[in-house]
């Protein structure tokens, strides 16, 4: 078809035949480029979410298992004395209640050092009940919640940083993420610090 024939029928059209194929050829674009790549994108966002758990729980269970090891070396228990004898390796081990300031602030220190801006943190303690109430200290669990908005490095980061923090677990982590094309999330942090604390106080 030559310039003469299209422009011919171009006019047969007009203005509504040509926002007809233009809505059209929108559709095409949409059924075929622009929506299979948000179903990658939402894809992708699950993955990533789904890999940090399990390096997370990796971490975690490296860490744990190289502070069992180090506390173990170090009192040189007896593997035959008991989870009594292991439980009092651990317990000496916790941090008492006049660290607990540092605790928090390491994990305040965490966020800051990854660039992630804490816009609030909300506090929860109490004493855990898994102890004899006879004696004088209880086992002090601090929860610290934290909702956050950053990018996905600078969360991966601040996680990382937190399971390198002595007496300190991560409870829940939610993540989402709005907006497919961006590498930005929102997030909820929860974990818990641990420490001595006595019970007169």
């Amino acid at each position: 078809m030559n310039a003469a024939s299209w422009t011919i029928w171009l006019k047969r059209l007009g203005w509504p035949g040509l926002v007809g194929i233009a809505a059209l050829a929108g559709v095409l674009w949409v059924e075929r480029a622009w929506l299979p790549q948000q179903q990658a994108q939402v894809a992708q966002t699950a993955s990533d979410a789904r890999r940090l758990r399990h390096e997370l729980q990796a971490r975690a269970d490296a860490v744990q298992a190289a502070a069992s090891a180090a506390s173990s070396a170090s009192q040189a228990i007896d593997p035959k004395a008991g989870p009594r004898a292991v439980w009092a390796v651990l317990w000496d081990g916790l941090p008492d209640a006049s660290e607990r300031l540092a605790l928090q602030s390491g994990v305040l220190s965490a966020a800051q050092d990854a660039g992630i801006a804490l816009g609030s943190v909300q506090l929860r303690g109490e004493l855990s009940p898994w102890l004899d109430k006879n004696q004088p200290q209880g086992l002090w669990r601090q929860r610290m919640v934290m909702p956050v908005q950053t990018s996905y490095p600078a969360l991966r980061t601040w996680l990382a940083a937190l399971l390198r923090q002595p007496a300190l677990s991560i409870d829940s982590l939610d993540i989402q993420r709005a907006d497919p094309m961006s590498d930005q999330v929102k997030a909820q942090v929860t974990v818990s610090l641990w420490w001595r604390q006595d019970r007169s106080h």
